[in-house]
This record gives structure tokens, C-alpha cells and sequence, in this order.
């Protein structure tokens, strides 16, 4: 065995986890972040942004398949998705399964995560070549504000937010400000679905129950999804299910191409089961 570098993702003083790399297949400065791929025996290449993991390929496959699969088949007959964030290309790479999809647009904001990903991770962004995918390189609620009533799914695969909430009510992040869920909102085609990532109930506690009472009230049906998450620091993390519309229950089975290596329906029916301490941070009522 080769020299090894260990490459830390800290999350406070107290925790984290680290790699233990056989080489640093690339690192750039883009206008936004710091990019980092590494290279692991165990678990293929991962990708770090600003230091923070974002993926393994080992692994990437059960966060991208809760994010596809499960607001997927809580919708008949989808024709048009959009997804926010998510410049590594997996979100897509699942979405191109669906043949019955017709249009595909990824609005990522930093251009390089995207050239980095297809250079690095081609196994991973092989989505992004299929010919229903547009790539757009900019901010995506701007782009979701002038397409109203165009899309049946509008996936936010962006980092977490909920550790961007600051104060009791203010809201720093902008995919957590009532001016990008009123865009999300008139996004969405009637019967319309949104799976936003939120973040970890575990180590953001405080601010997800801020992030949660500021996001359920908005929307008529809001169901918190629970997903293991390999690598992520807590290795639990929770997205948010949202429509205007009610009998928001993923019920349908679609033909997919290929295959699914973590996700069937039992799993999409298990992911909205909440543990006491989560339900413990919605709104009454919720």
C-alpha cells in the first residue's frame, strides 16, 4: 500500500469523519467553492466541496434514489422535473431512467461542479449526456420564477440548509425564504410534487424545528422523508416532501430502465415513518 493522505470533514470540535486518500485526483478554487475528488480503496472517489462530503460513489446511490424514486412515484404520469442544485449529475443519472420523462432541467450554480463531475465521476453524471437534459449553469429560483406551471417535479438537491438559519424567524438561506416557495409554488403544474433536501434532524436539531415551522405551514401537504445517508455526518438526514395537493403518498410504479440498487416501494413507504423525537420538531397539527 501506497502513502495515504487523510482528508477531515469536521463537523464541530468534537466530531467528524476522515478518508483516508491514495491520491487527490483533482482540486480547484470555482467562483463559489473548493473542489476536491479524492481517491479511496474501499470506497472509490468521493467528492469534498469546501471540505464537506458530498458523495462517495460507493454509497451516492441511497441519497439519490430517496431523492428520485420516492416524489416519483407519488406522481401518475410526470413529463417535466427540474432539479435545483445537484451539479454532480446522480439526481439526473436517475431521473434518465424514466422513459416516460420528456424534459430535464438541471439549474446548477457553479459550472464547474458539473465539468468536474463528467471528468471525474462519469460514472455518476452519465445522466447529463442524455438528450432530454438540459444543463443551465446559474441560480435556479430565478429560472423556477419565470417557467410558472411548467414542472410535474421540482427535485432542490442543494447542501443542507438548515444549518443557515439564524435567529428565531430569519431565515439566511435563500432556498428557505418565502419569496423561493412561492416561485416552487408556482412552478409546479396542478398536482405538482417538490423534494427539497433539508438536513440532519440529529446534529441541526434547533434549527430544523425553525426550518420545519417555517416550511410546513406554506404548503397544504408537507411530509418530513427520512433517509440513511452513508457518510453524511449524523448518517441520518431529512428531506421534505411538498404539493398543494393532498394524498401526497407514493403510490405509483413506474417502468424504470435499469436497475435500483437500495429503493423499492416498502422503502418509500418506510421513509415517511417518523421517529418520536422528529415528530417532536413539526408544528402541532403537522
Amino acid at each position: 500500500m501506497g502513502q495515504t493522505i487523510r482528508y477531515f470533514d469536521q463537523h464541530d470540535r468534537s466530531h467528524g469523519l476522515f478518508f483516508e486518500a491514495t491520491a487527490l485526483v483533482h482540486h480547484s478554487r470555482s467562483n463559489w467553492q473548493d473542489i476536491k475528488i479524492i481517491e479511496t480503496e474501499a470506497h472509490g472517489r468521493v467528492m469534498l466541496l469546501d471540505d464537506v462530503t458530498m458523495l462517495t460513489q460507493s454509497t451516492h446511490y441511497v441519497y439519490h434514489e430517496h431523492m428520485v424514486h420516492i416524489p416519483m412515484a407519488c406522481l401518475e404520469n410526470p413529463e417535466r422535473v427540474l432539479v435545483i442544485g445537484g451539479g454532480d449529475g446522480g439526481t439526473v443519472t436517475e431521473l434518465v431512467k424514466y422513459p416516460g420523462l420528456e424534459s430535464i432541467v438541471l439549474c446548477e450554480l457553479d459550472g464547474d461542479v458539473v465539468d468536474v463531475s463528467k471528468t471525474f465521476l462519469p460514472d455518476i453524471a452519465a445522466g447529463l449526456d442524455d438528450p432530454r437534459v438540459e444543463v443551465r449553469i446559474g441560480d435556479g429560483a430565478a429560472y423556477l420564477a419565470d417557467h410558472p406551471g411548467r414542472f410535474d417535479l421540482v427535485i432542490v438537491d442543494s447542501t443542507d440548509i438548515c444549518d443557515d438559519l439564524h435567529g428565531a424567524d430569519a431565515i439566511a438561506n435563500p432556498l428557505a425564504s418565502d419569496t423561493f416557495y412561492g416561485s416552487l409554488r408556482a412552478g409546479l403544474t396542478d398536482g405538482g410534487v417538490v423534494m427539497q433536501m433539508l438536513g440532519s434532524t440529529t446534529f441541526y436539531r434547533t434549527n430544523m424545528e425553525r426550518l420545519l415551522h417555517r416550511v410546513a405551514p406554506q404548503w397544504p401537504t408537507f411530509r418530513p422523508v427520512m433517509m440513511p445517508c452513508p457518510f453524511y455526518i449524523s448518517g441520518d438526514w431529512c428531506a421534505g416532501l411538498m404539493s398543494d395537493s393532498p394524498g401526497l403518498v407514493p403510490r405509483h410504479v413506474h417502468d424504470i430502465r435499469g436497475t435500483l440498487k437500495y429503493f423499492n416501494m416498502d422503502i418509500a413507504a418506510a421513509a415517511l415513518v417518523l421517529p418520536n423525537e422528529v415528530r417532536a420538531l413539526l408544528p402541532v397539527g403537522e
